[in-house]
């Protein structure tokens, strides 16, 4: 880190009058191993699965003063991989013993509990809303993934606690992280700029294989295998639309200039993409978003089994097209200083750590908010066969936040 960066997080919390104790002490080496006179970023994982795990290994690699001290999951062998992923990679960044190692129905809010300064949620969605309630009123920085919930209750409820967080200082970052990634930044800059035109339609549709499948495990219930396999139950994920197609949604929104849609429409099936195999088993949501001013776009998934990924993304003008995947504007790739791919996941934690090293505040919850509803209204629009509008499911939206359609072209 530079000489001249701040080394002022908000919340601030000394390490030797923390939970940590002499016992942490002795088990860093001599001299310590993180930046010499810096405080340390102390993480909880809440869902120690692969995106819990690799967001905590991408917090360790954002800075040298974080250290992982908590775990919690569920499921005790999902805790017990992941500390020994996190203990061969992170050494001394590791120091987490067995008493900060929750498992259980509470363990999330046991990790929520302990001396952290900042915590990553990534269990599955629907217990998103009441970690976040639990990790703001506690005064932990949040990471959130994606979805915030999986219906418009938990999406309200989360909304609600902004002002919270920004009256405590605490930085929420969302796992959006498209938004970090530079070449889709540029892109979408090119789109905002009017090198299409006047924006008039957008397409967002993907097809892709089953959701992964865990077999159960010997001597295990059935509930617990229904646990296990939380991706498969739209009551636990908020269904593929939600749970996975969130990100093309809010790549759209983004380039539509972040504004919330007005209504969705239920069509008969995901456009642009070629027709499936015949016979194949497939599940499909497909809607029209409208947004004001006539604008629309199309989002629409379907899952198919042995398939291989198929999707579009573009943004179509009055005069020309941005092709949100291929990073390119009316048919001419975008160059950045750096043409290699980064790890935008890597780059979306990066930003979080950054922020609470230098105090300057990352805000994502609007954003995840409004790109999680909008999900959840394509899908109850589906689940109703009929047009669902954004004021049904969320006649009381916060109006000090960025989520109301434009008003500008609602004569």
């Amino acid at each position: 880190m530079a000489s001249g960066v701040s080394r002022r997080r908000v919340s601030r919390r000394s390490f030797l009058g923390g939970a940590l104790g002499a016992a942490t002490l002795t088990s860093l080496p001599a001299g310590g191993v993180f930046a010499a006179g810096s405080d340390l970023i102390r993480v909880g994982v809440v869902g120690c699965g692969g995106r819990g795990t690799g967001a905590a290994l991408q917090a360790a690699a954002a800075d040298p003063s974080v250290v992982v001290t908590a775990l919690g999951d569920l499921f005790a062998d999902h805790l017990a991989a992941s500390a020994e992923i996190l203990a061969s990679r992170l050494g001394g960044h590791f120091i987490c013993p067995a008493a900060r190692r929750f498992t259980g129905d509470a363990a999330g809010f046991d990790v929520i509990a302990s001396d952290v300064d900042m915590v990553i949620l990534a269990t599955p969605p629907h217990q998103r809303p009441a970690h976040v309630d639990a990790a703001i009123h506690a005064g932990r920085h949040v990471y959130c993934e994606t979805p915030a919930a999986v219906d418009a209750a938990g999406a309200r409820s989360i909304l609600a606690l902004a002002d919270e967080a920004r009256r405590r200082g605490l930085s929420f970052a969302a796992g959006l992280h498209s938004r970090h990634d530079e070449r889709l930044r540029q892109t979408i800059a090119g789109v905002l700029g009017g090198r299409i035109g006047q924006q008039v339609h957008g397409v967002a549709t993907a097809r892709l294989g089953l959701p992964w499948s865990r077999g159960p495990l010997p001597g295990g219930s059935p509930a617990e295998a229904a646990d296990r396999n939380w991706i498969a139950d739209p009551a636990t994920s908020g269904g593929s639309f939600v749970e996975h197609h969130i990100h093309a949604i809010d790549r759209a929104i983004w380039a539509l200039g972040d504004v919330a849609p007005l209504a969705a429409v239920p069509v008969d099936t995901p456009l642009v993409l070629p027709p499936h195999p015949p016979g194949v088993a497939s599940s499909a949501t497909a809607v029209r978003f409208v947004f004001a001013g006539g604008v629309t776009l199309d989002a629409g998934i379907e899952r198919c089994e042995g398939t291989t990924t198929e999707a579009v993304e573009r943004m179509i003008g009055t005069c020309g097209e941005a092709d949100l995947r291929r990073h390119a504007v009316s048919g001419r790739p975008l160059r950045t200083e750096s043409d290699r791919p980064r790890d935008s996941h890597a780059a979306c934690m990066a930003a979080l750590v950054h922020a609470l090293r230098s105090g300057v505040r990352v805000d994502d919850l609007a954003t995840l908010c409004r790109s999680t509803m909008a999900a959840v209204l394509g899908r109850e629009a589906v689940k109703a066969a009929k047009p669902v509008a954004w004021s049904d499911l969320w006649p009381a939206a916060s109006e000090s936040l960025p989520l109301r359609p434009l008003q500008r072209d609602m004569a």
